[in-house]
């Protein structure tokens, strides 16, 4: 069986194959189900899967849908690599630990925020403290989130943000549209006030079956930035750091700093790898996203708009859902075997490559 024959068209075919995957392989699994149910009223939850011994020394996480939607591509990429025995013959003292649907909502309902309107990846920081600030979004937040999705309001839309771009350059202005922001609850790239579900599962996740180990590896994967199909590890440290060293010595040049300027990401606050540096203190760390292009940004954005729009009208009982549905699932997942292959096989590379680092 191909790779691409892994990859599903729903949360729910996704879950089952994964599950399916799992106990073919010999997992242990677990679950943590969600409190809200998902658009066919199916059980919504982040199932782990681990293969190794319980209180192993050495553990590769391998995450997926974070960003919701873009499970379509860490799922399958997750069950393909169960479905090949990747994991069957570890070293001793090794573990992976697959981590399927961190925002099953999101997931299940072809968005990339959660139940809250949170992009989850911006949620992870202290929120007794000030939240970070946005001057740039501030300033763009009509054009960031359009009155309507019609071709004049888009354009329109596109209009202010070029002249901001040209005025400040298209770093500020991915900054502004990307790196999050904690003041409009409704709109795109929502940090939240407080953590949320996700944050609070993956947090006891990590305590409960990490805490044992001394040195842990985590990808998480992620769609939607870049050239179609190329893989960029983004490390949210800047390269006088150790894990990114780490990084570049296992993985090579696909690693790229967002504090050093050079990812295709933005530097974003309160993002996974926050998480996994407060959660497992004292142990040797190294946390990244495994982020694969999809379609070109302008097509993302415009999908982003697109769904934010939709959460203000009416989210899945607008008539427009399954079509703005389409919209935003199509520009994080592209549905063709040469970008499933190549995603899968990348991962897989990434992966034996960090099976390898832990044992150094």
């Amino acid at each position: 069986m191909s790779a691409a024959e892994h990859f599903s068209h729903s949360y729910a075919e996704a879950r089952r194959r994964f599950l399916d995957a799992a106990r073919a392989a010999g997992a242990t699994l677990t679950a943590r189900e969600h409190p809200l149910k998902g658009p066919d009223g199916e059980t919504l939850a982040t199932d782990i899967a681990r293969i190794g011994p319980a209180d192993a020394a050495r553990i590769l996480g391998i995450g997926s849908g974070t960003h919701g939607v873009e499970g379509y591509c860490g799922s399958g990429v997750q069950t393909a690599l169960l479905s090949e025995g990747f994991a069957r013959d570890l070293p001793e003292d090794t573990a992976v630990l697959f981590i399927h649907a961190i925002n099953p909502y999101g997931f299940a309902f072809d968005r990339r925020v959660n139940e809250d309107n949170v992009d989850l990846n911006r949620n992870f920081l202290d929120h007794t403290k000030p939240h970070p600030e946005n001057p740039g979004y501030e300033e763009l937040a009509d054009a960031i989130n359009p009155r309507d999705i019609s071709a004049e309001a888009l354009a329109e839309s596109r209009e202010k943000m070029k002249a901001y771009a040209d005025k400040h350059g298209h770093r500020a202005m991915q900054h502004a549209l990307s790196a999050g922001q904690y003041t409009h609850p409704d709109g795109v790239q929502y940090g939240g006030r407080e953590p949320v579900w996700s944050n609070r599962t993956l947090r006891g996740i990590l305590r409960e079956d990490m805490g044992a180990a001394a040195r842990i590896i985590f990808v998480d994967i992620h769609s939607g930035l870049g050239a179609r199909g190329a893989g960029e590890m983004i490390c949210t440290d800047s390269e006088a750091s150790g894990s990114f060293k780490r990084m570049r010595e296992w993985w090579g040049p696909i690693v790229r700093s967002t504090v050093d300027g050079d990812s295709i990401s933005s530097n974003v606050p309160g993002s996974i790898p926050v998480c996994f540096a407060e959660e497992l203190k004292g142990r040797e760390v190294t946390a990244g996203g495994l982020e694969f292009g999809t379609v070109p940004i302008r097509e993302v954005t415009v999908a982003l708009q697109a769904d934010n729009w939709l959460h203000q009208n009416g989210g899945h009982k607008n008539p427009k859902a399954r079509e703005v549905g389409k919209m935003i699932r199509d520009a994080f997942y592209v549905d063709a075997d040469d970008w499933k292959e190549a995603v899968t096989a990348q991962t897989r590379d990434v992966c034996a490559a960090a099976l390898r680092g832990l044992q150094a």
